[in-house]
């Protein structure tokens, strides 16, 4: 099993890898972890384990010794002769997990897991404060700032009385007091632009998507050549809120846009579909980084669009 440690994306440098074999009990023995580098990243490191079931492992430690991010990806079963690679650190990150809800005459949302990294999972996300607000037309009907850092899981809930077209909008920031965060990290910001029907008598999970980017060919510093064209695998995606009604949303179209300069302007990429994601071509500038946007609609005319702000750097 390789290690690859990507450097630029994470709230800290220095990347504490382990691995154990799957302990069958859930008891002390699932923390009996070896350790496979403790370095700054990036970094790979290989190890050869025995056919089985290996559970990998990553801690970020900040400036102050404080261990602040990390988890534990999917366990990997891996047969003889078997070669796995296990990804930390890739960009871009973004959203993971919670979807507007509408339930009990009200519009909520969970705004956790916003900035995480998909190859870490939901619960390795990182802590952020976010900026929620739900309206309907030009009409605010609720607006309120949350962070799920010391607080436990934070919850947006508005109150709706008529059926109609709503928006619900997220702009989030990693948010962990008492570090200092690497210069230049990337994935610092991330917003939300829903677009949804909604009727207070009606319970169901909105008919939108969280998008996932994953640019191709970036070095290990999550760098792209400079005047390049960076092909970005897009996939728009949905998960179950517990007992609310799911119900499948197709998307019709998705359309990507890159900035390089903070989000001021905006540039169309190429965009192809391919089996189940797209693909999107993006011109690279000369330096700095780049933005990446996403909008993805479907039949009924329900709209997502998703932002990841220095999604990827130029180096």
């Amino acid at each position: 099993m390789r290690f690859s440690v990507r450097g630029g994306t994470q709230m800290a440098t220095q990347n504490d890898t382990a691995l154990q074999a799957t302990p069958k009990t859930e008891d002390c023995t699932t923390d009996l972890m070896a350790e496979v580098r403790d370095d700054s990243a990036p970094y790979s490191a290989a190890v050869h384990v025995t056919p089985g079931t290996w559970q990998p492992r990553d801690d970020l430690f900040a400036d102050n010794g404080n261990d602040v991010g990390g988890g534990f990806p999917k366990a990997r079963t891996l047969k003889a002769g078997q070669r796995f690679t296990q990804s930390f650190g890739r960009a871009a990150w973004s959203p993971m997990h919670y979807l507007p809800t509408v339930a009990g005459r009200s519009v909520s949302f969970i705004p956790d897991a916003l900035i995480g990294d998909p190859d870490v999972g939901v619960n390795g996300a990182d802590p952020t404060k976010e900026t929620v607000v739900l309206t309907k037309g030009s009409t605010t009907v609720k607006k309120q700032t949350l962070t799920d850092w010391g607080t436990g899981d934070a919850e947006f809930s508005a109150g709706i009385r008529s059926a109609g077209w709503y928006d619900l909008t997220v702009d989030a920031h990693r948010y962990r007091p008492g570090i200092t965060f690497p210069a230049g990290m990337l994935s610092s910001r991330v917003t939300l632009d829903w677009h949804f029907k909604a009727d207070p008598a009606r319970s169901m999970v909105a008919p939108v998507f969280m998008t996932r980017f994953l640019p191709i060919g970036l070095n290990s510093r999550n760098q792209a050549a400079a005047n390049s064209t960076t092909t970005v695998d897009v996939s728009a995606g949905r998960g179950s809120q517990g007992d609310v009604r799911f119900t499948t949303v197709t998307a019709k179209s998705v359309r990507v846009w890159s900035s390089a300069d903070g989000g001021r302007t905006w540039k169309a990429a190429t965009v192809r579909h391919s089996g189940s994601t797209w693909q999107a071509s993006v011109r690279n500038p000369a330096s700095g980084a780049v933005a990446l946007r996403s909008e993805v609609t479907d039949a009924a005319g329900d709209r997502s669009v998703e932002t990841v702000y220095r999604a990827y750097a130029i180096g």
